[in-house]
């Protein structure tokens, strides 16, 4: 009776056939070839079972003894925690004002003859900006003149007729009146002529020229504006509830931008009495010295920082020095050369630094840069110490 195997691998079975005996050698030699290929040596299941469970201790795939990347040395930026005084500070943010600025009005009208300065132009107290055409009002002056020295002479005679009884003293009365009228009529005179010159009455900048030479102005019309822009003044408004922190002399700095140095230093000279019923805010005044930064310019927006108050021996730290991404915030600082936790207690903030009230002390070496990437007890690499770069890039 012949018989044929199956060609499913792993399974050998047998049902009758019709061919002959060698049908069956060759399907028993079959068989063997399969379960052959199936088995093979011990060493290669082995190299088998490893590939499957991935590279071996020590290799690529991770350090013996430990997780993958357990010892790399994690690259950070460090600085020592020390203390110093630390500044509280209300933050306000306004428009720079010119201390004090004139609007500039001729005296009187006429027709302007000259300019004698343009808008950037710095100016005295009494210089003259502009002058009107003044020949009319010469001329008067000197007939004013006249009349009056004429008066003056009549008056003297008369005076030494009186001496002799030739006149009466009523007629010499007379003539002394009619002199103290030319007299005024003279101050009169004078007086416009130099009104004919339009004059700054404050020390500043020409900052608006609005006359052109050849027009006909009055005395209602501006012609110039001037500014003292070396004295500036920022007009912050506080809430209500901060005011009573503000004191007049505090001091205040002035800064463009969050985070950059102060470029300039002020003091509080005012502070309104009363609170804008539509803001809730109170008004307060901060005199700037514009000579400490010639980029200062009325109608620049600031920030103003008032100094309200002064702790001492404070630590703080760089806002991104401290994680916040849980439920309390955590700094890490560098001990042995790796990484310690540390939940801090947050006080005053002032810019972009903030004050470490708890959990940091003295002299503690604090991770600033990197630590984002750490984890408790993770090796550290210190790669820069307040700010300077660490030699040989070591512990």
């Amino acid at each position: 009776m012949n018989y044929m195997m199956s060609q499913h691998p792993g399974t050998i079975w047998f049902r009758r056939s019709r061919t002959g005996g060698a049908a069956l050698i060759f399907s028993l030699l079959l068989a063997g070839g399969f379960l052959l290929a199936g088995c093979g040596s011990g060493e290669d299941n082995g190299q088998v079972a490893r590939a499957a469970d991935g590279p071996p201790r020590g290799m690529a795939g991770g350090p013996p003894g430990g997780p993958p990347g357990a010892d790399r040395q994690i690259p950070v930026a460090a600085r020592v925690a020390f203390t110093e005084d630390l500044q509280v500070t209300l933050r306000g943010s306004t428009n720079l004002r010119a201390r004090e600025t004139v609007d500039v009005l001729p005296k009187q009208s006429g027709i302007v003859a000259q300019i004698q300065v343009e808008e950037g132009d710095r100016v005295q107290q009494g210089q003259v900006l502009a002058q009107l055409d003044d020949e009319e009002f010469r001329l008067q002056m000197e007939q004013s003149r006249a009349r009056a020295r004429s008066s003056a002479e009549q008056v003297d005679r008369a005076r030494a007729l009186a001496a002799l009884d030739l006149i009466s003293e009523q007629e010499v009365g007379n003539l002394v009146a009619d002199s103290a009228v030319a007299a005024s009529d003279l101050e009169l005179a004078e007086l416009r002529v130099r009104n004919a010159r339009i004059v700054s009455p404050i020390s500043g900048v020409v900052t608006h020229r609005y006359i052109e030479r050849g027009a006909q102005v009055g005395t209602a019309e501006v012609a110039f504006t001037v500014a003292d822009v070396d004295r500036l003044e920022a007009r912050v408004a506080v809430p209500e509830r901060q005011a009573p922190r503000v004191e007049v002399g505090q001091s205040a700095r002035i800064l463009f931008q969050e985070g950059a140095a102060p470029v300039a230093t002020g003091t509080v000279q005012r502070i309104r009495p009363v609170v804008d019923a539509e803001s809730g805010t109170v008004q307060v005044t901060v005199e700037v010295l514009a000579r400490e930064d010639e980029r200062l310019r009325p109608g620049q927006f600031v920030n103003v920082d008032i100094v309200t108050e002064t702790l001492p021996e404070r630590i703080t730290l760089p806002r991104t020095a401290v994680l916040v991404d849980g439920a309390v915030p955590r700094i890490f600082v560098i001990r042995e050369g790796r990484a310690e936790e540390r939940q801090v207690t947050l006080g005053y903030s002032r810019g972009d630094q903030v004050e470490i009230a708890t959990g940091l002390a003295a002299g503690d070496t604090v991770v600033v840069v990197g630590q984002d990437n750490l984890r408790p007890n993770a090796p550290v690499r210190l790669m820069e110490l307040d700010g300077r770069p660490v030699e040989g890039r070591g512990q």
